[in-house]
């Protein structure tokens, strides 16, 4: 977290583009969470009364909510691409300064391979945590409080499932999450040895040929590249249970919102709509990536 919280001091101007994506993500969320509470008044007064002209409004106040979803999607798009890029260009701009100040003394503790690294690929996955993740680490938590919050007022006690759910599924991701972080640790100290044993056999691959040391080379890539296979296969083997987690619970909500729903239906304690509604807001769920 204190390392996190250091590389964010370098986002320096392009902190105003990161908070105007994450406004734009919330503001996004916001209008699809009013969509299914359009689609349970459709159903519930346009339908049932075959009141055409309020389906029609209706209608037209969807489309609308879906186009202002849309047009905060791309803002949200450029900002936050140009927060990405922009960080990651502070951030080499501030690393290859400090390489130039180090002493030999200090240069003697990092291998070449693992500096380049860090200023290459390290950088690339910081880029990709905002373009990639930073919209649904943005867009969970407003998802859940304003979806938990709008499901309260659709039916306070349907929404109890997702009280009940969302809870589960946290603690499952969390334990995951713990068990996952070290392994992409070592992964990545493996990948610099694997850079490193790339590097010294180009740059010395005469001194490799003179000496006929072709067989040893390539025995040393091969250990480390084994390493490599072996500890990735190990990390995502793990990695992926967020997947199938998430969707056990999805689908676990999914059946108890219909079957509460349809026994309050029949009790006439709630209307089709309102389950429609609900349902919407499972979908809205959106599968989460990898870890």
């Amino acid at each position: 977290m204190k390392d996190m919280k250091r590389l964010f001091g370098y986002m320096g101007p392009y902190k105003k583009d990161m908070i105007l994506g994450a406004l734009f993500v919330m503001i996004e969320t916001g209008f699809e969470l009013f969509i299914p509470i359009m689609i349970s008044n459709l159903i519930d007064i346009g339908v049932a009364n075959h009141d055409v002209n309020y389906i029609y409004v209706k209608g037209v106040q969807m489309a609308l909510l879906a186009l202002g979803a849309l047009v905060t999607g791309l803002l949200y798009a450029h900002f936050s691409a140009k927060a990405s890029y922009g960080w990651g260009a502070e951030i080499r701009k501030a690393e290859y300064a400090r390489v130039q100040q180090y002493a030999f003394s200090n240069l003697d503790h990092f291998v070449t391979s693992s500096l380049i690294t860090r200023m290459t690929t390290d950088v690339n996955v910081l880029q990709n945590m905002i373009i990639s993740g930073f919209r649904p680490i943005t867009r969970g938590p407003s998802l859940l409080i304003m979806g938990i919050g709008l499901s309260f007022y659709m039916n306070p006690k349907l929404a109890f499932v997702f009280v009940v759910c969302t809870p589960i599924l946290a603690i499952i991701l969390f334990v995951i999450v713990r068990k996952v972080a070290p392994m992409y640790t070592r992964l990545q100290s493996i990948m610099d040895r694997l850079n490193q044993v790339v590097q010294e056999n180009l740059i010395a691959i005469r001194a490799v040929k003179a000496f006929v040391r072709d067989e040893y080379e390539e025995d040393k890539f091969e250990e480390v590249n084994h390493d490599m296979a072996k500890s990735s296969e190990t990390t995502f083997h793990y990695a992926v249970l967020n997947l199938p987690a998430f969707q056990e619970i999805m689908y676990t909500t999914i059946v108890m919102i219909l079957w509460f729903g349809g026994n309050m239906i029949l009790k006439s304690e709630l209307a089709v709509g309102n389950l429609t509604g609900f349902l919407s807001y499972k979908i809205f769920r959106r599968k989460p990536r990898h870890i």
